[in-house]
């Protein structure tokens, strides 16, 4: 099954703050009939990476079989850390960065590495427009 997640992020506050984030998940059946669905979250008091890993734990979960997901997220961090294998190797190391401590938000980088293995997830560049 194949689906398609498009985000938007709204946060203020530099570094922490507090914000709102949205997915629209979006499915077409082999009929052609289609399915939406959104989520929504929020943070308060923390950074605009949280709240985009927060909504990116939050999508998956919503996915009751494993699927092809395309996910539209505009966070460089996630995309890093997952493209660059870093968290691979936080999860072989114990949960621990190369300095020896957790990286931040580590219980929802636990999540989305449980999720990740569940489903083929594509992180691809986002334009953070207003759902």
């Amino acid at each position: 099954m194949k689906v398609k997640v498009i985000t938007s992020l709204d946060h203020k506050g530099n570094p922490k703050g507090n914000g709102t984030a949205k997915a629209l998940i979006i499915y077409v059946d082999e009929q052609g009939e289609r399915y939406e669905k959104e989520i929504k979250t929020d943070i308060e008091n923390d950074t605009r990476n949280a709240l985009a890993l927060k909504l990116s734990v939050e999508v998956l979960k919503a996915l009751i079989k494993p699927c092809e997901v395309e996910l539209i997220l505009n966070c460089k961090y996630i995309k890093s850390c997952i493209n660059n294998g870093w968290l691979t190797s936080w999860q072989q190391s114990g949960w621990k960065k190369s300095d020896g401590k957790p990286p931040a938000n580590v219980e929802l980088w636990k999540l989305l590495d449980m999720s990740l293995k569940l489903h083929n997830v594509k992180f691809i560049g986002g334009s953070d427009e207003k759902l």
